[in-house]
């Protein structure tokens, strides 16, 4: 039997919020690749366990675990110490249970975190990097036939090598990674997420997430998305109404969130938009978008399609941050964005960034004063971030074409929510200075739009 564990990714302020995710999509997808080709698979859900102490913690995993010898485990890079915890208490239970583990920070940093295992407790059997559906499946196929078989793993070394996008150290010590796969995965081979795998204990998900695409066409600094998908795809229509009528079926949730960036491609964007009209699809949805291209019949669209919110990236209203990152928008085009939208009482969550390569005092204020001067009302809501060089984005990668001192080592703290580099222009000590002015900016924005 496979169990694949989800770590907690919430942050304490999110759960049992408006904005509450389901698990890991990726989880989904994958035991829906597992389950269709007969692979007994569990998940565990370690965000339905709230308010354990570490000793409840570390129980619960023990009794979770039992009867199981192949884990896959996902991360992010706030959240890797977390999947270290969970394989730690899985190897100490039995050395012999495999730990596959998979998700972005890995997939970027496959060879120094097989590195530092090596050296330390071994917790990692391998590593799964980037797109994992069928690198996984044949990964475990092979496991299983080492554990039915009874033979020495290093037998299985050659096949191993033929998967494209595994990462291992072998019986010699060697870190290998076998490359990537010649072509992306093809999103309308893929089976819907397995949403029935969930257990049904401590159920408390409202709020079904689609992704409607793999990829990003742009190049923003801070993201790594790029890099984690080569090429950007689009799922048909098709396959988003049959997941949605798959959630509907469900009877479990209230609404629905669409990622990533709905209207990279216009025409896309209104067949998806047009779709919720002819089937007379009526749940509650919100999406991410590019709100600079957003005209007034982009928002008639969306409101009669039953959008309810949109989440949009604005980051700074400063044009030369902006270029400097590789976000190429128009703070005045996002405003007028905002006001189309607006006309029809669409909610807005806008996101800014602090801290960006090129940021100065100057230019905080001024994206201080451009929040000032945006038609929000009480449906809407400001979040503003900590700049944050995850491993994969330009940041990370290019830190020294960025100017950029990355002195916080611990990933724990890499949530957007705590100063990790500092600039030329801004120093540790100013950035926290200026990033607790716009944690207040953002709560007096907040009982403004509510008055």
């Amino acid at each position: 039997m496979i169990l694949l564990i989800n770590p907690k990714t919430s942050k304490p302020t999110e759960v049992q919020t408006d904005f509450f995710r389901e698990p890991n999509l990726g989880l989904l997808y994958l035991s829906a690749i597992l389950d269709l080709s007969n692979t007994p698979v569990d998940i565990l859900d370690l965000e339905q366990f709230k308010d354990l102490n570490k000793s409840e913690f570390e129980n619960l995993i023990r009794q979770k675990i039992t009867g199981y010898n192949i884990f896959g485990i996902t991360s992010l890079t706030n959240t890797f110490h977390m999947a270290l915890d969970v394989a730690r208490i899985i190897k100490s239970q039995k050395q012999n249970n495999y730990v596959i583990m998979g998700g972005p920070h890995v997939s970027f940093l496959y060879r120094e975190i097989l590195n530092n295992d090596s050296k330390a407790e071994r917790l990692i059997d391998f590593i799964c990097v980037g797109e994992s559906e069928y690198s996984l499946l044949s990964l475990i196929k092979i496991l299983q036939q080492h554990i039915t078989k009874k033979k020495r793993l290093e037998t299985f070394e050659e096949k191993i090598n033929l998967i494209k996008g595994i990462s291992y150290t072998n019986s010699k010590g060697k870190i290998i990674f076998t490359g990537f796969p010649e072509e992306p995965i093809n999103l309308e081979l893929l089976p819907l997420p397995a949403r029935y795998k969930l257990s049904q204990e401590n159920y408390f998900y409202t709020v079904a997430s689609v992704i409607v695409n793999r990829g990003c066409p742009n190049e923003c600094s801070f993201c790594s998305r790029q890099n984690l998908f080569k090429k950007t795809r689009i799922r048909s229509i098709e396959s988003i109404y049959a997941e949605i009528n798959d959630i509907l079926s469900l009877q479990t949730y209230n609404y629905i969130n669409f990622y990533d960036n709905i209207n990279i491609n216009r025409k896309f964007f209104r067949n998806f938009c047009e779709m919720f009209v002819e089937y007379e699809i009526t749940i509650p949805w919100g999406c991410e978008l590019r709100i600079d291209t957003i005209n007034s019949e982009d928002a008639r669209l969306l409101k009669e399609a039953g959008c309810q919110l949109i989440a949009t990236g604005i980051e700074s209203a400063n044009k030369t941050v902006l270029k400097k990152n590789f976000k190429y928008q128009d703070p005045e085009q996002v405003k007028k964005g905002i006001i189309n939208l607006k006309k029809y009482d669409i909610a807005i969550q806008a996101y800014f960034v602090l801290g960006l390569p090129g940021e100065t005092k100057n230019s905080f204020y001024q994206t201080n004063e451009y929040i000032d001067s945006l038609p929000l009302d009480e449906g809407d809501e400001i979040n503003y971030f900590v700049a944050t060089p995850y491993p994969g984005s330009r940041l990370w990668d290019e830190k020294e074409y960025f100017e950029i001192n990355i002195f916080e080592k611990n990933f724990a703290k890499y949530d957007c929510n705590h100063i990790i580099f500092e600039t030329k222009e801004l120093k540790k000590e100013k950035l926290e200075k200026l990033y607790t002015s716009a944690k207040k900016i953002e709560k007096k924005s907040t009982e403004r739009y509510k008055q």
